[in-house]
């Protein structure tokens, strides 16, 4: 076995209240780094350079380098990332079973493990991923990553565009799918003009499924999950208006906690600069 295998593998090993102790350490070493360092505050500032927590982005940007560390490591504890709290959970066991359901993710907080949070309840979901992650290449993070998903839905990848997502979403069936990957549509999001896509919307409005956000959210308890009262696709002619309206929503719970997005470079397509700013 790869020496880096093992060194991953052995995160399980570590017990979880050293986990942040450990993550702690390893961040200040690698913020010594500038070019490190700098790679942060260039995401965080991308990601909120429009916004009115622009002039955060250097003490948010270490806030990011530990989130990014710290998900290495608890995918490892899969138990303590799988029993999430859930708000607003009847959102979706009292749904209509005549129709299917999309929910609107993005990768935000510990996402992989959000899908057993919902099994608690008795909601299991088929989730959707790119096919690029699920292959053996992908590596052992990757690996890891579905193995944590898996024990709260059924991994779906998906390289068929909208004909397998309609196929896909039959009536009771909750369909996860994420906005937040780079896409060929200019669309909004938190200020800044950036390429992503309408194609939740689309499905949305072809099988008149309801759009319900998950969200990731902080309290004085500590972090839990937001299931919002799903959107009705009728209630919109355009698919741009409805993308506008989920990326609007989802915008607020990472503005609120933006450390916690997980690779904000990552998350759509950018267009030439003078063409971001609204």
């Amino acid at each position: 076995m790869p020496i880096s295998q093992n060194l991953r593998q052995l995160r399980r090993l570590i017990p979880l209240p050293l986990v942040p102790v450990i993550v702690r350490r390893r961040v200040d070493k690698m913020w010594r780094n500038p070019a490190f360092r700098a790679s942060k505050e260039d995401q965080m500032r991308l990601l909120l350079g429009s916004t009115e927590r622009a002039s955060e982005v250097p003490e948010l940007a270490r806030g990011l380098a530990e989130q990014m560390v710290l998900r290495t490591h608890m995918r490892w504890h899969p138990k303590a990332i799988t029993r999430q709290r859930v708000q607003g959970m009847e959102w979706l066991t009292q749904r209509d079973m005549s129709r299917g359901m999309i929910i609107s993710f993005t990768h935000h907080h510990r996402y992989e493990g959000m899908w057993a949070s919902l099994l608690k309840d008795g909601v299991r979901c088929k989730i959707t991923v790119s096919p690029e992650i699920v292959k053996p290449s992908a590596g052992i993070e990757f690996r890891q990553h579905i193995r944590v998903g898996e024990r709260g839905g059924d991994i779906v990848p998906i390289d068929g565009g909208l004909k397998a997502l309609v196929e896909l979403l039959q009536p009771g069936v909750v369909v996860g799918i994420a906005p937040d990957f780079p896409g060929t549509t200019p669309v909004t999001f938190l200020g800044r003009r950036v390429l992503g896509s309408t194609g939740t919307a689309r499905l949305a409005m072809m099988t008149n499924s309801p759009v319900a956000l998950l969200t990731h959210w902080r309290d004085s308890d500590g972090p839990y999950i937001q299931i919002g009262e799903p959107i009705e696709p009728g209630d919109y002619t355009e698919a741009i208006d409805l993308t506008q309206e989920i990326l609007r929503r989802h915008g607020e719970a990472i503005l609120a906690w933006p450390e916690a997005l997980d690779a904000p470079g990552a998350r759509f397509g950018q267009l030439p600069d003078e063409e971001s700013k609204e």
